[in-house]
């Protein structure tokens, strides 16, 4: 099983959704203001997209779960997701210097994160029952 399988649907819901607005916010970006304005656009709704499978990742691994009751190792976790943290910030403070991206079609990029965590949050299955499609009914 792959590593997003594991994740719940309303997470892949959420971060298929952050990639669509990606999507789209790069297209008008290109439309309306030119190639570069949209690569930088690109960038921060990769950006914005890898950041959330990050944490979606360190999240499931902190969370329990009855298949790896004993494989937890929440310092470890607490360490990746602090170095999550520094590579964000870091990289985008890089590219910003290097001048590769505008910081403000970055900024739009990015702001694909909340809208899809909403959007996805509205649209995903609520009625499917946590952790226990694998329980017999009783």
């Amino acid at each position: 099983m792959n590593r997003l399988g594991r994740l719940d649907t309303r997470f892949r819901v959420a971060l298929a959704t952050v990639g669509v607005f990606g999507g789209l916010f790069t297209c008008a970006a290109a439309f309306g203001w030119g190639l570069r304005t949209a690569v930088s656009v690109a960038v921060g709704a990769a950006i914005a997209a890898t950041n959330l499978y990050a944490l979606g990742l360190i999240v499931a691994a902190v969370l329990p779960s009855a298949e790896q009751e004993g494989q937890r190792n929440p310092l470890l976790w607490g360490v990746a997701a602090l170095l999550k943290m520094i590579v964000l910030f870091g990289g985008i403070w890089m590219l910003m210097a290097a001048g590769l991206v505008s910081p403000l079609p970055l900024l739009v990029g990015y702001g694909s994160l909340p809208i899809g965590i909403a959007i996805g949050s509205l649209v995903s299955d609520r009625n499917e029952p946590r952790g226990e499609s694998t329980r017999e009914p009783r």
